[in-house]
């Protein structure tokens, strides 16, 4: 078989949240995969649990390296990847057991699948909130949408999507290792650009878990981030010499962030504070 599929779970700190991550993956219906665990400096159990997983069963394999944060994490295991094609998935983040084989059909005729999905609350399986990306990427316009709609409207969970690798080495793609936040939107906008066609899986696939530590409350550094990542974005696609983009990118988060910035981070605190709120009541509740 060669449609064997390469899943890299950074993983720091996550100990609580590893094995069930890891079950994920080993319930999967298609077979041939390979699973990347990235210890990055961990300092709980997390290497104690990603080695056991790697004796039991050969399709685990266990790296190690100094920490050096999540992009640093995730290019490290993509650096030893052998798959055809790429799963990125967080340590404390599940994904069901017929992702791999539906969206691998996606990828009969395109280079990326996206799936919608859902997020959970930590400690318990009930929904919190279905979210589509399905009207967020139409499969003719995306390569501008994700420019402009990124975090204003949605952003996509890294597990959501499966890739062909070779959107990556043919491109020498990887993530932005000095970026403090929005690395990911960077990523995504440039895998997208490469590519020639995407795929809307309309199934709920990934299964986002929102907990404390999943959410920043930081909005000074993530505004500083986004900017930073912005600026690459105009300076990829002027190097490129996509004028369409390179203007989408400039003139649209100018105006996000210098007209409507008050708006726009409220909304963003908005968001966050739902979660919270979400959070609370089930606290409560239980």
């Amino acid at each position: 078989m060669s449609d064997k599929v390469s899943v890299i779970i950074p993983c720091y700190n996550q100990a609580q949240y590893l094995e069930e991550t890891l079950v994920s993956v080993k319930n999967q219906t298609h077979s041939n995969w390979e699973c990347i665990i990235v210890n990055d400096g961990s300092t709980d159990h997390s290497e104690d649990i990603a080695k056991r997983w790697s004796q039991l069963d050969s399709r685990f394999i266990y790296l190690v390296k100094e920490n050096g944060g999540l992009s640093s994490a995730r290019n490290f295991g993509l650096k030893h990847a052998n798959g055809e094609f790429v799963q990125l998935l967080d340590s404390d983040d599940l994904i069901k057991p017929d992702k791999f084989t539906a969206q691998l059909k996606d990828l009969e005729e395109s280079d990326i699948s996206i799936s919608d999905y859902f997020s959970f609350i930590d400690g318990t399986n009930e929904p919190a909130k279905h979210r589509y990306l399905s009207p967020f990427l139409s499969e003719g316009n995306y390569k501008k949408e994700i420019i402009l709609d990124w975090e204003y409207r949605k952003s996509i969970p890294c597990h959501s999507v499966l890739f062909n690798r070779k959107l990556i080495t043919e491109n020498n793609l990887s993530f932005n290792e000095s970026l403090p936040n929005h690395e990911d939107w960077v990523f995504w906008v440039q895998l997208f650009y490469y590519s020639k066609s995407i795929k809307n899986s309309k199934n709920k696939f990934a299964l986002y878990r929102i907990h404390n530590r999943s959410m920043s409350s930081d909005f000074k550094l993530m505004k500083k981030g986004f900017l930073q990542a912005a600026k690459l974005l105009q300076f990829f696609f002027k190097t490129e010499n996509n004028k369409v983009l390179y203007d989408c990118t400039k003139e649209k988060y100018k105006e996000i962030y210098e007209k409507n910035r008050v708006h726009f981070f409220k909304k963003m605190k908005s968001r966050i504070y739902s979660k919270l709120v979400h959070c609370y009541r089930y606290v409560r509740k239980n």
